[in-house]
């Protein structure tokens, strides 16, 4: 059972706490918030960025800009391009959510960056990453607020190094190159964009061997087909006309020069690993998701395609025998560090005889793949609304480039990009809003904080520049606490205030609970009754911050909510990774009042050690 079962099974035992009115008189309350969480008081007086030449600010670009739910897009490829790319990938969205559901978990719009000219893509390629052998055209770029996907629209195939080139000339391939299919490395990308939100992140064999099952997913309106491989035998229909040339010109020549072959293709696993060793399991479940071979899949990434195979073997092959082991795997490797040895109680083989079976795998698969058809004359994937797009202003193109190369770690050219369209006169309160957290970043606290604060004043869509404003204003308090050594009325509101704010915008971030809880722990006033309601819901949301969870089960029970905190003590003594917060929450259960019957329950008898009334 994961953390959040667990908690929301403890909940469950919340008794006499209306959440249906308190949530009402929460929503009443963020609102009222909400009209108080703009600063008060003269016009923010933004800081000014000196250049000294004009060729430190870049260029204006021309792109286009669009939405769709869950993603800002921008685009330098053609309309006609991008809005083709967009329809399929939102068919292919679509078709996901029938085979495999997530929950919608309140995550704020991802950038989605097509390079569809000028060789924009290069830019964003994290440094580490760079290099002659690095064959890229895909990012999937993140941070714990951000997340930006960046497709290279712009090159249709990519050169290879240290590639097996012996049989070309007869399949008529050219394995120094590697042809690219945007629409699936899209694909790709998203699936690991949605595996990415695991808490804890999930390991990178496993979030590379889904993502290259689903990216394959054949979808149009009628059917769905997931985890079908091809005939490794196949090759491309400008492979094989060349590949019939060749033979032709070889039989009239044999010292000839054959033609060059087309570029080879991104295989199935059953063709990718043909006479190819694969990579001994220690060193296979070793690899991170920011590691080398986690972010260089195409071509010749053994590591990539072993990881489709174990995976695809696992759910689809050999009569499904071994998903049931793949489900302890993943469960335990989630607690436990990965060893041979817990290989071993799992599936009941050696790392060396896994990597056998295996190996016959990719010879001569043996699996199952899933259908689904749509049953019905009007039945099928509805046909997604054409994209909308239009130019995009400067301050877009800079602040969703320069996020993107500040998640690529690209720092100098990220604040270029930034401040530039700033230094030309945008005042968009998403721009100040970037620039204020990335100046923050920098060190640069006093200019941060008027960016945020311009920010926050004109209602900025974006939560973490509330929380960093949030902080602060928290950080004035500790400094000059109103009431003794404790927080008034007036700086509790005033840190609560925006954070209530950053409540409702997505995504969820737990920074906002955790500030909240450290106000209130310092409040003059205890928390009501309504205030901890909020606590509430963000311990349910990130169950793993134990100290959020225990600083909710104290202001419970200061506001007289026993019900909700013999609950959250009970979690953070079921899961309390130490013995030390054991014991911590151990002697604050032991401290609360024993909960009353519920009404019309048979009494029970009290504890041995319980004090008799008087």
């Amino acid at each position: 059972m994961n953390r959040a079962t667990l908690f929301l099974s403890c909940l469950r035992s919340v008794r006499g706490l209306v959440l249906g009115g308190a949530a009402l008189a929460g929503g009443l309350a963020v609102q009222l918030a909400a009209q108080d969480t703009a600063p008060s008081g003269p016009v923010v007086e933004l800081p000014k960025f000196v250049v000294t030449d004009n060729r430190e600010l870049p260029p204006a670009e021309a792109w286009r800009y669009g939405e769709i739910q869950g993603f800002e897009i921008l685009s330098n490829a053609s309309d006609k391009t991008t809005q083709r790319l967009i329809r399929d990938f939102e068919m292919f969205k679509t078709a996901l959510g029938y085979v495999w559901p997530l929950p919608n978990r309140g995550n704020g719009p991802a950038s989605l960056i097509l390079c569809g000219r000028g060789n924009k893509f290069d830019a964003f390629k994290p440094k580490e990453k760079g290099g002659s052998d690095k064959v890229l055209a895909s990012l999937f770029l993140k941070n714990k607020d951000q997340t930006a996907i960046v497709i290279d629209l712009q090159s249709s195939s990519l050169n290879l190094s240290n590639f097996d080139t012996t049989d070309d000339a007869s399949t008529g391939t050219d394995s120094t190159q590697v042809s690219v299919e945007h629409d699936k490395q899209l694909y790709r990308e998203y699936v690991r964009f949605l595996l990415s939100k695991s808490e804890p992140r999930l390991p990178a064999w496993l979030e590379e061997g889904m993502a290259q099952i689903i990216m394959r997913m054949k979808v149009d309106k009628k059917e769905i087909i997931v985890g079908e491989l091809e005939d490794p035998n196949l090759v491309s229909a400008a492979a094989g006309q060349i590949a019939a040339v060749n033979a032709l010109l070889g039989a009239d020549d044999p010292n000839g020069i054959p033609l060059p072959g087309a570029p080879a293709e991104d295989r199935d696993f059953n063709a990718a690993l043909q006479r190819r060793r694969l990579v001994p399991l220690d060193q296979f479940f070793a690899v991170t998701p920011d590691s080398p071979e986690a972010n260089n899949p195409l071509g010749n990434n053994v590591w990539a395609k072993q990881a489709y195979a174990f995976v695809h073997l696992c759910l689809y092959g050999e009569g499904k025998r071994y998903q049931k082991p793949f489900t302890q795997f993943v469960v335990r490797t989630s607690k436990e560090p990965v060893s041979e040895e817990l290989f071993k109680q799992c599936f009941g083989k050696s790392y060396k005889d896994m990597l056998i079976v295996l190996r016959g795998y990719i010879d001569f698969t043996n699996y199952e793949k899933q259908m689904f058809v749509a049953k019905g004359k009007d039945a099928g994937l509805p046909d997604p609304p054409k994209l909308q797009l239009r130019d995009a202003t400067e301050a877009e193109v800079g602040r969703i480039k320069g996020e993107a190369l500040l998640l690529a770690g690209n720092k100098t050219k990220a604040h270029a990009e930034l401040t530039a369209p700033y230094i030309r006169g945008e005042r968009d309160p998403r721009l100040l809003a970037a620039i204020g957290l990335h100046e923050k970043t920098g060190g640069q606290e006093e200019r941060a904080r008027k960016f945020l604060e311009a920010a926050v004043k004109a209602k900025v869509p974006n939560p973490r520049a509330y929380i960093e404003f949030a902080r602060y204003r928290y950080a004035d308090a500790l400094a000059q606490p109103g009431v003794g050594d404790k927080f008034s009325a007036e700086q509790v509101n005033g840190v609560v205030s925006l954070l209530l704010s950053a409540r409702t915008l997505p995504p969820a971030l737990p920074d906002t609970y955790e500030l909240m809880a450290d106000t209130w722990i310092r409040s003059a006033a205890p928390a009501k009754r309504d205030d901890v309601v909020f606590l509430i819901e963000g311990a349910r949301g990130f169950p793993g911050r134990l100290k959020l969870v225990y600083q909710t089960a104290v202001l419970a029970a200061q506001a007289n909510m026993n019900d909700a905190a013999h609950p959250l003590a009970d979690y953070g003594i079921q899961v309390a990774p130490d013995a030390k917060t054991k014991a911590a929450f151990e002697k604050f259960k032991a401290q609360l009042p024993p909960l009353a019957p519920m009404p019309g329950s048979a009494p029970t008898a009290a504890p041995a050690s319980a004090p008799k009334k008087s």
